[in-house]
């Protein structure tokens, strides 16, 4: 049966760890098990809303871990969401169209960089990343 989780092999995960500082080899010696998961990509979805439900975070656009920004995307959507429905009272539609048109660039970038895990491995600016402000990022047009 397959399955997105399996048992790992300590004395594998110790022998790959062998050559590095005593810290690290430390704390994989302390582990009493370990786990390995499956790493599942997503490609971003065709769209986030219908009518009244609107997606957001992994939900909208799942990141796999390398770049850790999963959690700050979907903090970043939850701020971005409820501006768009603070401008919009009583029009959700528009609202949830809005806040997707706001966040698609920047979340399939992300998700395309972490999917790469190349982030960071060459002289980089990470202000694209670390720089957005969510509270005051430009809004596009109501369509």
């Amino acid at each position: 049966m397959e399955s997105w989780s399996a048992t790992g092999d300590l004395a594998q995960l110790r022998a790959a760890f062998a050559g590095f500082h005593e810290q690290v080899r430390r704390v994989v010696n302390a582990c009493p098990s370990v786990h390995k998961w499956a790493i599942v990509d997503r490609d971003p979805l065709p769209r986030w809303s219908d009518g009244a439900m609107v997606l957001l975070g992994d939900a909208a656009h799942p990141m796999t871990q390398y770049m850790a920004q999963g959690a700050a995307s979907a903090m970043e959507d939850a701020v971005v969401l409820s501006r768009c429905i603070a401008e919009a009272p009583g029009n959700m539609p528009a609202a949830f169209a809005r806040f997707e048109a706001a966040r698609r660039e920047r979340t399939a970038r992300i998700q395309g960089t972490s999917q790469q895990n190349t982030f960071m491995r060459q002289p980089t600016d990470p202000g694209w990343v670390y720089g957005y402000d969510a509270w005051t990022a430009p809004l596009p047009e109501y369509s």
